[in-house]
């Protein structure tokens, strides 16, 4: 499979966005999807969106973070906080590689941080990293206290058992315990690069997790991706906005950078460095 991907921690903040549409529109497929997974329709989401566009698309998302309807009142200082509950389902696989995976850590804990700095959301994040098995690594906190504990996730390597990991981010919205909020938006955010050992059961268990309101938010990683249409049936619907196409985590400073000169923001990244060899 090709290695895990570009612009990841882009796509962290367009899910707070897109979740204020419809949960009537956005939670199941629809019935009937093509049966042949090469399918014009599964084919369009191998388009992987140009650095351009995706910065574009990330800052406009960006200034209507939790704001209903996609609006944004600039005159208003006193906003309505939306408390938002999402589990990071990540990719640990072979295939994804230990450079990669360091390279997902560090895209994500700079975007959880730029994000929480600039947002008016009161969100809380988890995250389950998976392979063979998948791990709860930490319960819901605050996005200070998560981007912080992303920087110890170990890679642990082996197949790509995706329904193991929805599993267990269902289990988090399932226990009070674990820091999720009664009336909270859910959402899962799972990043991988491809098909999953199991498809059968990873279709049934994102069926489990979208029959309980919660949105799936899909990155799929990869110049191509094997088996396209499963991320397609995965993601809520319509998969439009809700199955995002990356390459790899190269690009990624890049578009941070320009991410914070068009905002304004403060909050500083960290080094990214050179693509993985």
């Amino acid at each position: 499979m090709p290695q895990l991907g570009v612009q990841l921690a882009m796509v962290v903040s367009v899910i707070f966005f897109l979740s204020s549409q419809s949960s009537a529109n956005v939670l199941r497929s629809p019935a009937i999807l093509p049966k042949d997974s090469d399918d014009e329709y599964y084919q369009k989401f191998q388009e992987v969106p140009s650095l351009n566009d995706t910065a574009i698309k990330l800052m406009e998302n960006f200034l209507h973070i939790g704001r209903p309807n996609g609006f944004v009142d600039r005159r208003r200082r006193a906003v309505n906080r939306f408390s938002e509950d999402i589990v990071i389902v990540m990719d640990g696989s072979w295939s994804i590689g230990n450079c990669e995976f360091e390279k997902g850590k560090k895209a994500l804990k700079d975007m959880l941080s730029l994000a929480g700095s600039h947002s008016r959301l009161d969100s809380k994040y988890a995250v389950v990293t998976f392979s063979t098995n998948a791990t709860v690594n930490f319960n819901f906190l605050s996005y200070s206290a998560a981007s912080e504990g992303i920087t110890q996730l170990s890679y642990p390597g082996g197949f790509t058992n995706t329904n193991s990991g929805l599993a267990e981010a269902k289990k988090l919205f399932d226990n009070p315990s674990s820091g999720r909020r009664r009336n909270s938006r859910k959402m899962v955010f799972l990043v991988t690069d491809g098909r999953s050992t199991d498809r059968q059961k990873t279709l049934v268990k994102a069926t489990e997790v979208k029959d309980d309101g919660i949105q799936i938010y899909v990155v799929a990683v990869g110049k191509f991706i094997p088996g396209i249409d499963e991320m397609v049936k995965v993601a809520s619907y319509p998969p439009t906005p809700f199955l995002f196409r990356v390459e790899s985590y190269n690009g990624f400073y890049k578009v941070i950078k320009l991410v914070i000169q068009k905002s304004g923001a403060s909050y500083n990244i960290s080094n990214y460095d050179p693509p993985c060899s």
